[in-house]
């Protein structure tokens, strides 16, 4: 069953299912703030993205928001839960939004036979998870990797890309190696989440010294202050090389039981120096 959410995104309606709480989520203060952020005007002043990635797409909301914020943008989904493709269609029809890509996949490094086992979480899909929980139906998904999906990217055109894979980014960034060290005007913003990155076998402080060590990486704190000028201003300091553990201990901090999480924002190196895309 479908049902709608009135929220102020796009022309305000976002449709999910309220019986699980992936749906009823988007009640959440969170999203309204996302509607609101003052980080989408800067990117559109500064980036001019000319392609967008939303890797876990869930029932689409972020899609939209791209969509309305870089109307021109090539706009690309990836959702692994084949049942939630239904409901971004839908929410792209009701709000009149172009979709000009999906991909019923996860975002990986390549793996044998370009398909792997996916966990569903019942109550909730936006905590589903490459690697399922105790309990969690499992699924067969394909592969995609962000180095194929942006690979007609020119190097001067922007890129925006968010990424929310509950503790699968290392093997996101992996997947994009090759597309952030030839490209320079691009701009990650990234779920941190200790817990769910060791659930994925991955390490946290690993990851983020691997980010730290290519690229500019900065805490997002959940919401842009108002009227931030530039992404400069939006993003603030770049976390240093050695910050890792205490980084990550007040990430865990956060949340009940060590379950804090964090929004980063990536960008190139040569942004980090400069605090522009030259």
């Amino acid at each position: 069953m479908m049902n709608s959410v009135m929220s102020k995104s796009v022309t305000s309606r976002c449709i999910s299912n309220q019986r699980i709480k992936g749906g009823t989520h988007y009640f959440g203060r969170s999203h309204f703030e996302e509607y609101a952020s003052a980080i989408y005007p800067c990117l559109q002043k500064e980036l001019r993205p000319a392609w967008c990635l939303d890797v876990g797409a869930n029932y689409g909301y972020t899609g939209l928001l791209m969509r309305a914020a870089f109307p021109q943008a090539h706009l690309i989904l990836v959702e692994p839960i084949p049942w939630l493709e239904a409901f971004v269609r839908r929410n792209f029809a009701v709000n009149a939004a172009q979709l000009d890509e999906f991909h019923s996949a996860i975002v990986s490094t390549p793996l044998e036979g370009g398909r792997t086992r996916f966990g569903i979480n019942a109550s909730s899909s936006q905590d589903s998870r490459v690697m399922a929980q105790p309990g969690w139906e499992q699924i067969e998904t394909g592969v995609v990797a962000i180095d194929d999906l942006l690979a007609r990217a020119a190097p001067d055109e922007g890129v925006y890309i968010k990424i929310d894979t509950q503790g699968w980014e290392r093997r996101v960034f992996e997947s994009a190696e090759r597309f952030l060290s030839r490209h320079q005007r691009w701009f990650i913003k990234t779920e941190f989440a200790p817990a769910w990155l060791e659930s994925q076998g991955a390490d946290p402080a690993e990851l983020l010294g691997y980010l730290i060590g290519r690229y500019g990486v900065y805490e997002h704190c959940g919401r842009v202050r108002w009227r931030a000028a530039s992404l400069a201003e939006a993003t603030g300091p770049a976390l240093e090389p050695g910050c890792e553990a205490d980084f990550v201990k007040y990430v865990r901090n956060l949340g009940r039981k060590d379950t804090g999480w964090i929004d980063l924002f990536v960008t190139p190196p040569g942004f980090r120096r400069t605090g522009r895309y030259d």
